[in-house]
């Protein structure tokens, strides 16, 4: 069924019957039309071209033109006579090219007999059809300076179909119906009907050849051997036959009227296909390939086609790290799109603006492939191109074809390969970004979420679900389209086709309205095939996309959604920039702590995670130890000690061993009321769960603070937090340093809490060779990484003997500033610079900005060489501010924890002075037989009574010594100074052996790996030490 607009010519609904004795729409006989009888001998060296020319037989020319010239005189007050001599004219098969004021005007019999009529625009177009607009139902007077429709100059802007069959053919291969054949039908440019049904008209034109091949040679035969001989006059045909003829049996005229007819579609038909193959086509073809340059905007048809791959430049440049130079905002939107559907300038009957107007736009909508978490899908996106003058370079259009690009094959590979990487992204969860973030969309518009940009270093986790529920501004709409029904659009141009009696245009004979296709089916018909072959875009598609096809990876976007860990909030982040978390050398292991302390959290872990892994493969099995389901089932952990001696590194490196992201927070991040502070942690002790976080609360007393009487608003965070704690139900570390201002109520909600005491000299002396290690592994990796450079900067030669003599010489000597963990890992960052710069030959007085002649006092330094000199020096500077700190505050930390009861740095544990032991039952398994169930009588164990330690005892006899002399300036005595043994020089030790350098992956859960002699492990006995002149000697559970 055809629809038009009410304003429009309506189509009947039924075809009209071609079977009726209507003259009017009867197809002529081939022997009313003298051109199909003489053309192949007057036109037999033009056979390939696209025109069939007409053969003007003398006879009947004259003939016709005398009756017309017979008509004028005899009736010259009436044109209706000569019009209907002239309309009754057989067709020419060919193809005539005019201009406008030629294509709207006919002079004489001769014109307007062409089956194709072809109008060719030029620059002067315009003024033509505005001067016949003018001139209104008028005379139509020529112009002054007609244009010749030059075709280097001039192009295809309309054509003109005049013949029955034709027509007839092109409704039959369109599937339409109801067309009024008789009336000449004008199509627009680009002429898409013509060139999507050629290949089936081609097989329509093979049909009728095959058909009526042979009557159309009989004819041909006849006409040369001069057996028959027709002419035509009008209404009235005369036949003239040799004898024998049966010219006056019915029979045989019914059959030769058949074959006449036959013939002329052949022949019509054959003209079509040749002029499309020849003046169609090639201009589609033009934009198949990447040599046409320029494009008019009426043929941005044929530029664009449904599948293409378009091309639309990023502000940023195609570098995947061209946005990491500068921190300005720079539109990052999607390059790579494809061809959905058009929406091309809709003509309005009437008066007829093919040629163009400044309110036309062509508009293209194409898509890219994005991701919401659950599956893939086609995000819609428009482009507009405004109407434009002449020709315009295609490079130069806001999108356009990849063909058309520069260098379109290393863009083509660049995105593959970003299809593959976001591809492969998308299935993980663990990742580390390190660049600036994206604030805007693919395309192109900037999120109100991610106005600006920063700069993040940090895990991340992607999870698109969540990011996009946070953040549904910038959830993917997906696009899915419905087949296309067929759509004939018809008009009528008010610039009407007249027909006069001469050239002169004395008198008007006839005039119409040209029946115009505003609209036909091809842009439908090619829609319908793209959607067959694009299952993302059908409607049928309900089942969600899990991957993409290899040609569909270039429309993947570049951006992505993840959560930043150490910021703490979802942002945009650039997919070439995204990292996969490179695995690491067992920090769990490296670990100096008590092995106790070890074993226990080891051992609480992994139950948890067992645990955790049970219940989701088996969710009806209830594995909590609370008879309230859902309440404490989470592990908490509390850590306190004095700073740097390894709480924070534990929950860090327990999340490293277990391959688990590890999600920190500060009570900054929850906010100050308590409703923030709810809405905060319930968000994120959901997030952590859902992402199988460890989840790290550094510095957690402020919310475990004790409550008191007054400070209501202090009270509401607490319970916020007790009640948070008691329905987490993963793993969470608190660490403070404050244990001391802790409500009490928190020890029942903690698992277990391990304290963390100031650092044993075994154990400062391990981190010493842990650090060792280290250093040499980063310098081993950098000079195989600067393997191949013009210039190697010297190894960094290390000697450890002297640094560990050292380290423990400081220990022992310095009592009341010994350095904790995070002070030892900062001196080797300064004394390897300084190792490295004391071999240059720069001079101090001078800042060499200049590379190349930081480069020229590299290249003086033979070697470099990191011993006890460097340490020493950091040690002075740390001291030095030590000391000014404790001279200001009158109190050393270890004091200033003390008064404040928030921390006891000497404490050591020795059980209480009432213990007693357990001894198990008769029936408890090696029970000695006769022994009672209880001890009979306490026992008091002197080794119970609390007793300072060595480092406590120095610190007293310090403070005493020097009581009187705080405040008063005098306790800057003269440091003591370093003398190196024997043994310990300022030469570098032998290299150790490879095998001391290696790091071998020892994961807490695979205890046989694990070396007990390596020289970073430390085990029980090394950890409390078995040098009574350190006091650091406790005694194991076996001598109780």
């Amino acid at each position: 069924m055809l629809e038009l607009d009410n304003s429009r010519e309506a189509l009947p609904n039924q075809p009209e019957s071609r079977t009726g004795g209507n003259d009017r729409h009867q197809v002529p006989r081939i022997d009313d039309d003298p051109t199909l009888l003489t053309k192949e001998s007057v036109d037999e060296d033009e056979e390939d071209n696209a025109k069939v020319t007409a053969s003007h037989d003398a006879m009947s020319l004259e003939s016709a033109n005398t009756n017309i010239t017979d008509g004028k005189k005899e009736t010259t007050s009436e044109p209706d006579e000569a019009w209907n001599q002239i309309k009754d004219l057989p067709k020419i098969a060919s193809v005539r090219m005019m201009a406008f004021n030629e294509f709207k005007n006919r002079h004489g019999a001769d014109e307007g007999r062409h089956i194709i009529e072809v109008f060719r625009a030029g620059p002067t177009s315009n003024e033509e059809i505005n001067q016949l607009r003018r001139d209104g139902n008028r005379t139509s007077r020529p112009l002054s300076n007609p244009q010749s429709p030059d075709p280097n100059e001039t192009w295809i802007q309309r054509v003109r179909i005049q013949s029955e069959p034709i027509l007839e053919n092109i409704q039959n291969v369109t599937n339409a119906s109801g067309w009024d054949v008789a009336r000449p039908w004008t199509f627009l440019r680009p002429f898409d009907c013509f060139a999507f049904f050629q290949d089936k008209m081609k097989d329509k034109l093979q049909i009728l050849e095959r058909q009526w091949g042979d009557a159309e040679r009989l004819y041909l035969e006849r006409q040369e051997s001069g057996q028959a001989a027709e002419v035509s006059t009008g209404d009235h045909k005369m036949t003239l036959l040799e004898d024998g003829d049966e010219s006056n049996d019915r029979k045989n005229q019914r059959t030769r009227d058949r074959e006449e007819e036959g013939v002329i579609a052949v022949r019509h038909m054959r003209c079509y296909v040749e002029f499309v193959d020849k003046e169609i086509l090639p201009l589609w073809d033009r934009f198949t390939d990447s040599s046409q340059r320029k494009v008019r905007f009426r043929d941005l048809m044929m530029l664009f086609r449904y599948g293409d791959i378009l091309y639309s430049p990023s502000d940023a440049g195609e570098s995947k790290d061209s946005h990491l130079s500068s921190s300005e905002t720079k539109s990052m939107h999607q390059t790579a799109w494809r061809l959905d559907d058009t929406t091309v300038p809709r003509m309005q009957d009437g008066d007829l603006e093919d040629l163009g107007s400044v309110s036309q736009y062509f508009e293209i909508n194409c898509s890219y492939i994005d991701h919401d978490g659950h599956s893939y899908g086609a995000v819609k996106h428009t482009f507009t191109i405004e109407f434009f003058e002449g020709e315009k370079d295609i490079t130069s259009l806001p999108v356009y074809p990849m063909r058309f690009a520069k260098e379109s094959e290393r863009i083509i590979t660049r995105l593959q390969k970003q299809g593959h990487r976001y591809q492969s992204l998308i299935k993980e969860r663990h990742l580390h970004y390190e660049g600036w973030t994206m604030t805007s969309s693919p395309i192109g518009t900037t999120e109100p979420e991610f106005r600006s940009r920063e700069h993040i270093d940090s895990e991340v986790i992607l999870d698109l679900v969540e990011g996009l529920q946070q953040y549904p501004s910038c959830m993917p709409s997906f696009i899915q389209y419905l087949p296309g029904v067929d759509n004939w659009i018809l008009g009528e141009d008010n610039v009407e086709i007249k027909h006069w009696s001469d050239g002169a245009e004395a008198r008007l004979l006839h005039a119409m309205k040209e029946k115009l296709v505003l609209h036909d089916i091809a842009i439908t018909r090619r829609f319908n095939v793209h959607l067959e072959k694009q299952r993302i875009l059908s409607w049928e598609n309900t089942k969600p996309i899990t991957a993409v096809h290899k040609e569909d990876l270039i429309l993947l976007p570049r951006r992505l959604m993840v959560y930043a860990l150490r910021e703490r909030k979802f942002i945009m982040v650039d997919i070439w920039f995204l990292e996969s978390i490179q695995e690491q050398v067992n920090a769990f292991r490296d670990l100096k702590i008590n092995p106790q302390h070890k074993r226990m959290i080891r051992s609480l872990v992994q139950a948890h995670f067992r645990r955790q892994d049970i219940e989701k493969s088996h969710p009806q099995i209830e594995l909590g130890q609370d008879i309230i389901q859902g309440k404490g089932s989470g592990l908490i952990i509390l850590l306190h000690g004095a700073p740097g001696v390894g709480k924070t590194a534990t929950a860090q490196a327990v999340a490293q061993a277990s391959k688990r992201p590890l999600f920190p927070i500060t009570c900054g991040d929850l906010g100050f009321t308590p409703e923030e502070v709810e809405r905060a942690l319930s968000d994120i002790a959901r997030l952590s769960h859902l992402w199988n976080c460890v989840l790290l609360l550094d510095e957690a007393d402020i919310f475990l603070t004790r409550r008191g009487m007054n400070d209501f608003k202090k009270n509401a965070l607490v319970s916020v937090f007790l009640r948070v704690l008691e329905y987490y139900s993963g793993i969470l570390f608190l660490t403070t340093n404050r244990v001391g201002t802790l409500d009490e109520a928190f020890k029942s909600r903690i698992h277990v809490s391990l304290y963390y005491g100031t650092l044993k000299r075994n154990q400062t002396l391990a981190i010493f060779q842990v650090n060792i290690a280290r250093l040499r592994e980063i310098e081993s990796k950098k000079q195989e990484h600067l393997k191949g450079d013009d210039w190697q900067e010297p190894v960094l030669q290390i000697d450890d003997k002297s640094i560990m003599d050292y380290a423990g010489w400081y220990f022992d000597n310095y009592p009341e500033q010994r350095w904790n963990g995070r002070q030892i890992r900062n001196a080797f960052q300064i004394a390897s610079s300084l190792a490295q710069y004391d071999m240059k030959k720069t001079s101090l007085d001078v800042w060499n900005d200049d590379k190349a002649n930081e480069e020229r006092s590299d290249r003086t330094a033979a070697y470099q060489i990191l011993n006890w000199i460097q340490f020493d020096k950091v040690a002075g500077m740390i001291n030095e501010f030590d000391v000014y700190l404790q001279e200001t505050t009158g109190m050393t930390d270890v004091d200033a924890a003390r008064i404040d009861r928030t921390r006891a740095d000497d404490f050591e544990y020795r059980g209480t002075v009432y213990r007693p032991r357990y001894q198990p039952s008769e029936a408890g398994r090696g029970r000695p037989a006769g022994s009672s169930s209880q001890p009979s009588s306490f026992h008091h164990d002197s080794r119970s009574t609390p007793r300072p330690s060595a480092q406590g005892q120095q610190q007293a006899l310090y403070q005493i010594e020097h009581r009187e002399n705080i405040g008063t300036g005098r306790r800057q005595r003269q440091r003591r100074q370093y003398h190196p043994p024997q043994s310990t020089s300022a030469t570098p030790s032998k290299q150790p052996s490879r095998a001391q350098m290696d790091f071998h992956e020892h994961y807490w859960d695979n205890e046989t790996r694990v070396d007990l002699n390596d020289p970073r492990m430390l085990d029980e006995e090394e950890y409390y030490g078995h040098s009574s002149s350190q006091g650091d000697h406790l005694d194991n559970d076996i001598e109780y």
